[in-house]
């Protein structure tokens, strides 16, 4: 049983309109899709003048003070953004009212009865109120209603009338007066208690009648008329508004149904320990529903299907959605060929992620390295024949996936990219210089109907996310990757971007189908003696008392600089003569000793264009075996199917790294029947674990692993 509360002016003025919406608001406590950027900039314009009148600030302060709010409370990106400066004069309106007041934000509190006064001057007797609204008959009579009703509770909190109630619209400066009277006391005493008991019974009886059966029209603001109108008791009636980057939810929202959405749809950081050990009131938690203007990103609808299916059920209601697309439909098709004319075959797993794809519109797929990720996206461009933007991340993969997608299409292919910028119907375009000129580009992103994220994993990072954010009006996303997750487990970004996955083919399935080659996976022991050990640790360090261990010395010293390591990577180079082998590295001047080594060409992210398409194509053409590169160019994307050896030499952390570099070596050709992987399983403590954690995903790959 509910048990009866204080009541105040607006829940008393509540109940009298209608008790249905009272009992949907404070007994149900039921969320609506109302938009509450009115009243924040209207709290916003209080505070700054309760600042005002009690601090005496001055106006360059308050107006720090006003951008601090408004930006907080998130204005700036709300539809009364544009307002900005109008609500700023009336804050400047009403101090220029110079209004002599005792106390602001004042609070009057009984058992049965709370108030919040703007002002008062209890000096000379005098209420105030500031209202950001605009006047209108209906206002100046609500209004005079809540000064006779805060008269009431002025006087029974100081014993005497007041001589007079004020209440200031700061839009235009007018002014409404109220003069209190003994009458008018009584009968805002009697309102109260009469309301009250209204209430006292409908709680007792349980009986809320709607304004509909009353036949009596609601409240203005009231936003559950249409649940009233509707009759939709024993139902679930919500309306999808799919616009932008977003799905707004039109309908009531429960407390249980808004936990329900706010757990599933939030995480906490993975490292959130050690954060909140160093900032203790720091939120950890990643949440991506908003209650307050109850929006939810795109890529969360069918999760958020199923969440509310499972609500609905569980309480016994009739779900019922209504969707509506806000987003702008371009009609424009491009022509395209019945089949691709290089005559490529899809194989058969590679068809049934196209159809469940297009079933699913906004979806990731995950196909293991050298599975054909890019001709599963060139046969949906090719169905849906639509305006398409293919990102990619890297320079190489850029260049590579043009020249496939005009091979197999037949078409002009657009490029963003590699200092050149042509847009096509369908463009495929680097990340990188898509972020460069983002305002640019922002009306070119709002024509996208189809965009394909290429290695999705990447999406956690803040330029995929702005990206999506101007990607207003795709009705189809595709995230593309042999590892659809992320180290630092935020996957929940990926999936707010480009949906869950509809369709995942593993490295092993693909190797069993017989479409890749089964790998050799070896890691070398770099044996260093006791002593070894010992000297290269005291070589990171520089004397001071307490010191702390510095990674980049540490691996200066065991990795980059380690004379025994380095030379077995050569060892395995003049072991294999004719083989084309990539040695990935992680810092540029590890690289440059290695291809000195080695003999082998050097590529690294500085290396200008034309000199690195020469180098890709020495390498392809036999004229250099040996290609060193950094493993943030070559681990991912980049196709090369007559690799034969690859010597990981970077010492990395991260599974997803790991995974995508191995797959570099498995695609098949007629002169390879194996690929090889080399690695290391290094000393000291910041690189023996991540050896071993690199072991540990490729046995849980499948993977058989060789220690040497």
């Amino acid at each position: 049983m509910y048990a009866l509360k204080q009541t105040s002016f607006s829940q008393n003025n509540m109940i009298n309109a209608c008790l249905k919406w009272w009992y949907y608001n404070y007994l149900v406590k039921l969320k609506t899709d109302s938009d509450m950027c009115y009243a924040d900039a209207g709290n916003v314009v209080h505070k700054c003048l309760e600042i005002s009148y009690t601090e005496n600030k001055e106006i360059s302060e308050l107006k720090e003070l006003f951008e601090f709010k408004w930006n907080d409370k998130k204005l700036g990106e709300s539809k009364i953004s544009s307002k900005k400066d109008a609500y700023w004069l009336m804050i400047l309106n009403g101090i220029e009212k110079k209004v002599n007041m005792t106390s602001a934000e004042f609070k009057i509190f009984y058992p049965d009865v709370v108030g919040y006064l703007d002002g008062i001057n209890t000096t000379d007797d005098i209420i105030i109120d500031w209202k950001t609204s605009t006047r209108t008959e209906h206002t100046d009579k609500e209004y005079t209603l809540q000064m006779k009703f805060y008269a009431y509770l002025y006087y029974r909190k100081f014993g005497r009338l007041p001589k007079k109630c004020v209440v200031y619209y700061l839009k235009t400066g007018k002014e409404l007066e109220y003069i209190p009277t003994d009458d008018g006391i009584i009968e805002a005493e009697e309102w109260h208690f009469t309301t009250r008991e209204k209430l006292k019974k409908a709680i007792k009886t349980n009986n809320f009648p709607k304004c509909i059966d009353e036949n009596k029209e609601c409240g203005f603001f009231c936003p559950y008329k249409e649940m009233c109108l509707n009759n939709t008791e024993g139902e679930l009636n919500l309306t999808f508004e799919m616009y932008g980057n977003y799905i707004r939810i039109k309908g009531p929202i429960t407390p249980l149904l808004h936990q329900g959405i706010m757990k599933k749809f939030s995480y906490e950081l993975k490292n959130s320990y050690f954060i909140k050990k160093a900032r203790p009131n720091y939120d950890a938690i990643v949440r991506f529903w908003s209650v307050n203007k109850q929006i939810i990103p795109i890529g969360f609808y069918t999760a958020l299907m199923t969440t509310l299916n499972d609500y609905c059920i569980y309480k016994k209601l009739l779900l019922n959605i209504n969707v509506e697309d806000k987003r702008r439909q371009y009609d424009k098709t491009i022509v395209m060929p019945d089949k691709f004319v290089n005559n490529k075959v899809l194989r058969e797993y590679q068809l049934e992620a196209v159809n469940k794809f297009l079933r699913e519109k906004i979806a990731i797929i995950e196909v293991a390295t050298g599975g054909g990720k890019t001709e599963i996206a060139i046969e949906i461009i090719r169905r849906l024949g639509c305006k398409t933007l293919f990102i990619v991340d890297k320079v190489e993969l850029l260049k590579q996936t043009k020249k496939r997608l005009e091979d197999s299409l037949g078409i002009t292919i657009g490029m963003i990219g590699d200092s050149t910028e042509d847009i096509q119907d369908i463009t495929v375009a680097t990340v990188q210089s898509l972020m460069a000129n983002l305002n640019k580009h922002k009306e070119y992103l709002s024509t996208i109907t189809f965009c394909i994220m290429d290695e999705v994993h990447h999406i956690a990072a803040k330029s995929y996310q702005k990206i999506g954010a101007l990607l207003t009006n795709t009705q189809y996303r595709l995230g593309m990757s042999g590892t659809a997750f992320r180290d630092d487990g935020n996957d929940m970004v990926i999936n707010s971007l480009c949906g869950y996955k509809c369709y995942q083919v593993n490295a092993n399935e693909l190797i069993t189908d017989g479409w890749l080659i089964k790998p050799k996976i070896k890691f070398l022991k770099v044996n260093l003696d006791k002593e070894e050990v010992k000297d290269k640790i005291q070589k990171t360090k520089s004397g001071l008392i307490n010191e702390s261990d510095n990674y980049m010395l540490f691996y200066e010293e065991f990795i980059s600089k380690n004379d025994k390591r380095n030379e077995l990577v050569k060892k395995i180079v003049d072991d294999n003569k004719g083989k084309k082998i990539l040695i990935l590295t992680k810092l540029i001047n590890h690289g440059e000793t290695l291809s000195n080594l080695t003999n082998g060409v050097h590529l690294f992210g500085e290396t200008k264009s034309i000199e690195r398409t020469q180098m890709m194509n020495e390498f392809k053409s036999g004229e250099k075996n040996v290609l060193v590169s950094t493993i943030g160019i070559f681990s991912e994307g980049i196709d090369l199917p007559h690799l034969d050896i690859i010597i990981n030499a970077s010492a990395n952390k991260g599974d997803v790294k790991t995974i995508q570099i191995l797959g570099r070596v498995l695609r098949k050709n007629e002169n390879k029947d194996v690929g090889e992987y080399y690695d290391f399983i290094d000393d000291s403590r910041f690189f023996k674990n991540a050896s071993l954690s690199r072991v540990r995903i490729f046995k849980k790959e499948e993977h058989n692993v060789e220690i040497l």
